[in-house]
């Protein structure tokens, strides 16, 4: 694989202009927007924690953008949520687990798991100011990092997964809100190199978006101009998929045996902390080795 990595940097990893002055790359301005989102739909110490006093003025900003769609909203503090179940199940039974986060932002999900299950080893990786900005955070709010907790510094466009994780295998590697800011020729690759990290028995989850729920959120009149702003200063959404069994064939060309398509409504029925309703605009895959 050593030929799709020329160090250089990855799209979201570029340094690029925005607006709203959140950051020097797009990766960063939407961990930023995505952490004040955060703060102030779940204001618990860890999120706001987690988020700068401008990411906050934002998210509130686009939150307002976004008043009469709260089933849209809601994702944002669903979607954690249902991830975390996911890779909480994922995890069960296994002896010496290893769970990875990809691209996890300022999101605190790999420290909240870390903290839950001491005798399970975390990783997190991130663009090194990220990293950098994310271990200030937990320090100056005096959240202790966990001796189980592992986060590094990388841009995963340029160094692959194996050597960032120096060949240690995982059970569980996830990536929440990265793959459609990336080509499918690119989410392909990527998925490829996450496989290579798994154990025999291990799982890729993550999220995957379809042409029918890119125009759902791209089209809603209410919401629109809220998700204008966030693609703008984070990213264009290119890595969308016809359908389920778009994403089924592209995750099993890489060597996958097998995939399950879950939603976030179907997932919630289990979280009842989790505010409702919430919209069916995305798909949350496990993608089996």
């Amino acid at each position: 694989m050593s030929d799709q990595f020329n160090q250089q940097p990855s799209p979201t990893a570029r340094e690029s202009s925005g607006i709203l002055g959140l950051g020097r790359s797009s990766g960063q301005r939407s961990a930023e927007m995505m952490a004040g989102l955060r703060a102030e739909l779940l204001p618990r110490p860890e999120y706001v924690a987690m988020a700068r006093p401008a990411g906050r003025v934002i998210g509130g900003m686009l939150l307002r953008f976004g008043r009469g769609e709260q089933a849209k909203i809601n994702l944002i503090a669903g979607r954690p949520e249902a991830f975390r179940y996911l890779i909480t199940q994922n995890l069960q039974g296994r002896t010496d687990a290893h769970y990875v986060e990809l691209a996890s932002g300022f999101l605190p999900r790999p420290w909240q798991l870390a903290h839950e299950f001491p005798q399970l080893r975390v990783t997190e990786i991130d663009l090194p100011e990220v990293i950098s900005e994310k271990q200030k955070r937990f320090v100056k709010a005096q959240l202790a990092l966990p001796p189980n907790l592992k986060m590094c510094s990388a841009d995963l466009g340029a160094k692959p997964l194996p050597e960032v994780l120096e060949g240690q295998k995982a059970d569980v590697i996830s990536a929440e809100g990265l793959l459609f800011y990336f080509t499918l020729d690119v989410v392909e690759r990527i998925a490829a190199g996450v496989r290579q990290s798994l154990k025999p028995s291990g799982v890729f989850i993550a999220d995957i978006m379809t042409k029918e729920a890119y125009l759902a959120l791209t089209q809603s009149s209410k919401i629109r101009q809220a998700i204008n702003i966030f693609r703008r200063n984070a990213g264009n959404w290119v890595g969308v998929v016809d359908d389920v069994e778009h994403a089924r064939r592209l995750f099993k060309t890489v060597g996958y045996s097998d995939l399950e398509v879950h939603t976030v409504p179907e997932i919630a029925e289990h979280l009842p902390h989790v505010p409702k309703p919430l919209a069916d605009v995305t798909r949350l895959v496990v993608a089996r080795n």
